[in-house]
């Protein structure tokens, strides 16, 4: 009895293991730098090498949006996306910087 409450025991460790090795993480955009003579927006966010992030696509573009008709434009467009390793290499990162720009569309709003 006490072997298999071993074997039980160890298995549910590696089990647990296994699920933080790619737990779900919400991130945030944050805006990473802005153009408002060429239009442009980048906005960003980090992740580590166990995290599978999950982002609000609406809410990025509405960052976007807000800034683009700030500067008298009438809305923004995802124009790229980038991922950077930022600590360690493409083999072994340990942490992630993903960049995406918006153009503002060159229409003014009326």
């Amino acid at each position: 009895m006490p072997r298999l409450l071993s074997i039980l025991a160890a298995t549910a460790f590696l089990a647990g293991c296994e699920a933080v090795s790619g737990f779900n993480t919400y991130k945030q955009w944050e805006v990473a730098a802005t153009d408002p003579d060429l239009g442009l927006v980048q906005l960003s966010y980090s992740y580590g090498r166990f995290e599978s992030p999950q982002v609000d696509e609406r809410a990025g573009t509405g960052i976007a949006r807000e800034r683009c008709t700030d500067w008298g434009f009438r809305e923004a467009v995802r124009k790229s996306e980038d991922r950077q390793c930022t600590s360690g290499n493409e083999q072994s990162c340990t942490k992630w910087v993903v960049t995406r720009e918006y153009q503002c569309l060159k229409e003014p709003a009326k």
